[in-house]
């Protein structure tokens, strides 16, 4: 299992520098601080806080869950 887990982190990491990379290759130093917002998405305002929420919940909670299992305490 602990080979699994490394593979998943392995595979998250190289999958966020990626999207980072061509993130920034394509916009560079203009891209917006907020990607949900700097494209003129401005309303509702909630949506969008919803969605930042999303966002911060889902990276917590899978981060948590895979580095759990390296520390040998998982389920």
């Amino acid at each position: 299992m602990k080979k699994a887990t490394m593979v998943s982190i392995i595979v998250t990491t190289v999958f966020y520098i990626l999207c980072g990379s061509m993130g920034y290759a394509a916009f560079g130093d203009h891209a917006p601080g907020n990607l949900l917002t700097g494209f003129g998405f401005y309303n509702p305002y909630w949506l969008l806080d919803i969605a930042n929420f999303a966002i911060v919940v889902h990276l917590i909670g899978a981060y948590q869950l895979e580095y759990l299992e390296l520390l040998g305490s998982g389920p």
